[in-house]
């Protein structure tokens, strides 16, 4: 009796065993079409997909803009797509400059990729025929699993992109739609939030979910080594362009989530290429007009502030303003060697093909703007020409206490006086605050071009130590 009890132990410790799983997930965010990168991205998918055939592979979203190459394709955001498909993602989601392109173009994108994007607070007019859905499952090696994503919504109620390239569709906050898919836990073995919300905001997210195992994230391009765990969530996020992909491992027995790791790897540092993709990026890069010299900066950029006041002074000099104002997160540099500064190098600075718009505002309209413009982005204050100031921020670069404007010289500034104000019609759209010229003159020109036509008109430029707005409080973002 004793041998036979023994026995049965065996078989039942065999048993439970048998129930126990291992999985793995590579996730990426914020790609921003660094195809550069790709080759050996693409290495490190194959590796691990070679040790596990049923890997999922997931984006957080923001797979395009930034880069030329992909930008000014003739279809606009095509090489990153085919470069998605060839490497077999399986899912994405929908990122703030998947908009970038407006409507018709994110849904010719959509209907070249062989992956899905997912999103559950995004309700597009059915005449739009945007094919997202709010979740999908898989199965894969007899685990089930259930995506659901979400995308960041501002205080203004939509994604932090351009409004007329989101018309026809309804945005609700992730926090409010969430606990309506919470049934969704019953359905599946492992649930996951593909998210493009910003890690501190996905933080919460967890908190009105605890119930997902796993929130794989984009936004913030936050760089997450090791296990962030909130609210019993393990929340991850790889950085950007391609930097670090993370593995996520999983265990489960008997259905359910036991254990849950994540660490970033590197992808500099991966040995190989992939050959054929690598070939496919050489063929998209084909573009010699990218390569075209416009000035030569020889002391090169060492800060965002610096571009930002070149960008403001261009943008002043080709439209006739008296004051330019360029927010801060429409500068996508934070710094550039010394040497040519080509054509490419200005759409990669400026990849977002706004247009320049003049607006006549008096010295207090503009101190107002300066404030509305803090509060919209969160990468910081504005860059400016024509003017400097300082802004006094509470806790985050969304709350302005004060604000002190001065001339380009550093003497008074006229409240009473109307200035030409040129700002890019995405600030135009975003920067909420009372004035007198409600809808501005759009020139019908990009921002992108005046910068080239400026650059070309100066053999050489300096901008080391430009300086010219301060700030206290807040959070640095100039990293």
């Amino acid at each position: 009796m004793k041998r036979y009890c023994i026995s049965l132990l065996a078989v039942l410790t065999l048993s439970a065993s048998a129930q126990t799983k291992e999985f793995t997930i590579l996730a990426t965010n914020d790609m921003h079409a660094a195809v550069e990168n790709f080759s050996r991205f693409a290495a490190i998918v194959d590796s691990v997909r070679e040790l596990h055939p049923d890997l999922l592979l997931l984006s957080g979203g923001d797979n395009r803009t930034g880069n030329p190459i992909n930008d000014m394709y003739p279809i606009t955001g095509y090489p990153m797509v085919a470069l998605m498909n060839r490497i077999g993602f399986d899912l994405s989601a929908v990122g703030n400059h998947e908009f970038d392109s407006k409507l018709d173009g994110f849904r010719e994108l959509i209907n070249l990729s062989n992956f899905r994007y997912v999103c559950a607070n995004m309700y597009p007019n059915d005449t739009l025929r945007l094919h997202i859905e709010p979740y999908k499952f898989f199965e894969r090696d007899g685990i089930r699993f259930c995506i659901l994503g979400f995308i960041q919504v501002n205080r203004n109620g939509i994604p932090d992109a351009h409004p007329d390239a989101m018309r026809g569709i309804t945005f609700r906050y992730p926090n409010d739609v969430a606990p309506e898919y919470k049934w969704l836990r019953d359905r599946c073995d492992v649930l996951i939030l593909l998210t493009h919300n910003g890690y501190e905001a996905d933080i919460e997210l967890a908190k009105v979910f605890p119930e997902a195992d796993l929130i794989v994230g984009g936004h913030s391009h936050t760089a997450l080594e090791g296990n962030h765990l909130h609210s019993g969530v393990l929340i991850t996020q790889a950085g950007k362009k391609l930097t670090n992909v993370t593995e996520i491992k999983l265990k489960l027995q008997d259905g359910k989530v036991i254990d849950k790791q994540a660490h970033l790897i590197r992808i500099a540092d991966c040995p190989r290429i992939d050959t054929a993709i690598q070939a496919m990026v050489d063929k998209f890069s084909d573009n010699p007009f990218l390569n075209r010299v416009l000035t030569q900066v020889p002391n090169g950029f060492s800060s965002k502030q610096e571009l930002g006041c070149m960008m403001a002074d261009a943008q002043r000099a080709t439209t006739g303003a008296d004051i330019a104002i360029q927010n801060c997160g429409g500068v996508r540099y934070e710094t550039l060697p010394k040497g040519g500064m080509t054509v490419g190098d200005v759409l990669r600075l400026d990849p977002f093909g706004n247009e320049m718009m003049i607006f006549n505002l008096t010295g207090a309209e503009v101190k107002e703007l300066l404030k509305a413009i803090c509060r919209a982005d969160d990468y910081g204050p504005a860059y400016v020409s024509g003017i400097t100031y300082q802004i006094d921020l509470g806790r985050t670069n969304r709350e302005v206490k004060a604000i002190k404007v001065r001339n380009e010289k550093g003497g008074k500034f006229d409240e009473n006086r109307t200035y030409k104000v040129a700002i890019n019609s995405y600030v135009a759209s975003v920067a909420d605050y009372k004035r007198g010229d409600k809808d501005g003159t759009n020139l019908h020109v990009k921002s992108a071009d005046e910068i080239m036509k400026y650059l070309e008109q100066h053999p050489s430029i300096d901008y080391k130590g430009a300086v010219r707005r301060t700030y206290t409080g807040g959070e640095d973002m100039e990293k």
